[in-house]
């Protein structure tokens, strides 16, 4: 029997498929728009470093920030990339062979949406190549290398995930070559830019490329067969429970036995600190807008700016309230706890985090006042009411989380509505509208004034929205009850 045919009859048989397909239709074409977008851009690109940068081809210049390209490739991937695997430990217990079952695997994995990069922005940019006079060998030759690169770097990221010594050795690699690059004259990013050019002088190298692809495709099959087993790597993992002391949370009173639940989970689960890692890649986003002349002339991004930077595990983690407890949220329901006690303490637990991410985020003093006084607004808007607008998406989800697997491209997508498309007004333009109508009239301080005033009344009626929000959650507790049981 077909392996790919028992994956399509698993599709269909499952629960809810329908409604599940439906959403999926809505996502596709919603990724069809961005993928417009992005093979849009790539195929601008060529004609913008044609007429920009004189004294270089332009496929010099792209060529010189492709090791950058790969870089961010190779973050995304790390964060939400996973193999298909499904079922199986049920697979392994039916008449096939290992080989087989893992060879499928991989091949899977090849039709990854992380995998479209070449489509979106490397092919674009060769078909500009191609009109620009190269010659056809010279442009499928660096394409296809791209390609064969991209397939890699697939591959590697399993092992990567997985294993925690390769994951070391990467970032060995990388801090070796950002010391090198800083106190030496070796540039990685200029020798992979040459490698590159020689593939589109000498397209016979190309071939070279492969053992690379080879190489990676055959360590991460051994590296799956080694643990393929029902009894070593496939078997559920026994650890001891840390509890961990967090006794300095005492003086919160009733709240502390929420929050040091959340901690716990936080620091034993892998999607939990996916969570906090991300937050803290919110803290760089500064640096896209604040850094550019264009984008701090606009009032609307720059309010955009402010609250991402410090809004990161706001935005994220409620959103998820109350699914992270989904596992044990009908015992979490029988017990003599205050539901408003309940989100209180979430509540606590983001303000906190986005406390610390303001602190984090005083070197973007560097850039002025005036960001840092966005800054300084935004969190305060994320504290007092953007954490109660993601507490009240987050009853809309009602889909069971898996605390220890790392979030898929796309995951969750059954639990998108409308109304949580709708809740981007309160998220987004709203601070946007607080900040621009009073400093339209009597200047930038009295926007920063209004953005920060919105956020201090939210922390100060807190109980009130407290209780608003806790009557919509309590109206919901046995649907959602019902929701995680499935």
């Amino acid at each position: 029997m077909n392996l790919f045919s028992l994956q399509w009859k698993e599709t269909f048989r499952a629960p809810q498929w329908e409604a599940k397909m439906s959403i999926k239709v809505i996502m596709v074409l919603v990724t069809l728009y961005f993928l417009g977008a992005f093979v849009f851009g790539a195929s601008m690109t060529y004609p913008i470093l044609n007429k920009k940068i004189l004294d270089r081809e332009a496929v010099e210049v792209f060529n010189g920030i492709i090791l950058y390209i790969f870089f961010f490739e190779l973050i995304l991937r790390f964060f939400l990339q996973q193999l298909p695997v499904t079922n199986i430990q049920t697979l392994i217990l039916l008449p096939f062979k290992k080989r087989r079952i893992i060879n499928n695997v991989l091949f899977r994995s090849v039709f990854s949406g992380f995998n479209t990069t070449p489509l979106i922005i490397y092919l674009p940019f060769a078909i500009s190549m191609y009109r620009d006079d190269y010659l056809g060998t010279q442009v499928v030759a660096w394409w296809m290398a791209l390609l064969l690169t991209t397939l890699c770097l697939n591959f590697l990221i399993y092992i990567i995930n997985k294993n925690n010594l390769y994951f070391v050795l990467l970032l060995a690699v990388v801090a070796a070559t950002v010391a090198l690059y800083l106190y030496t004259e070796f540039d990685l990013g200029h020798m992979t830019g040459a490698l590159f050019d020689a593939v589109v002088a000498q397209p016979q190298l190309v071939g070279f490329f492969i053992f690379p692809l080879v190489l990676s495709y055959a360590l991460v099959f051994y590296f799956l067969k080694r643990g393929f087993y029902m009894d070593a790597g496939l078997a559920k993992t026994k650890t001891a429970v840390q509890t961990g002391d967090y006794s300095f949370l005492n003086f919160l009173g009733e709240d502390a036995l929420i929050l040091k639940n959340d901690l716990r989970m936080i620091i034993r689960n892998v999607r939990p600190r996916q969570v906090v890692l991300m937050s803290f890649l919110f803290l760089f986003y500064g640096l896209i807008f604040f850094t550019q002349d264009i984008y701090r002339k606009q009032d609307f991004v720059m309010v955009f700016a402010g609250l991402f930077v410090t809004g990161g595990f706001c935005l994220t983690f409620g959103n998820y309230v109350p699914a992270w407890d989904s596992s044990y949220y009908k015992l979490l329901m029988t017990q003599n706890i205050s539901y408003k006690k309940y989100l209180l303490s979430k509540w606590n637990l983001m303000v906190f985090v986005t406390a610390i991410s303001t602190l984090l985020s005083l070197p973007y003093l560097y850039f002025g006042w005036d960001v840092m006084g966005i800054i300084i607004a935004g969190s305060l808007f994320n504290m007092g009411l953007n954490t109660w607008t993601t507490l009240f998406g987050g009853l809309m989800n009602k889909t069971p989380m898996k605390l220890n697997v790392k979030a898929k491209a796309f995951e969750n997508t059954q639990s998108f509505s409308l109304n949580q498309f709708l809740l981007i007004i309160p998220k987004m333009v709203l601070p946007v509208l607080l900040y621009w109508l009073p400093a339209k009239f009597m200047g930038p301080t009295a926007g920063y004034l209004s953005l920060a005033g919105a956020g201090m009344l939210g922390i100060v009626f807190k109980n009130q929205l407290a209780d608003w929000v806790t009557v919509l959650y309590l109206k919901q507790k046995h649907e959602t009850i019902e929701a995680f049981n499935k």
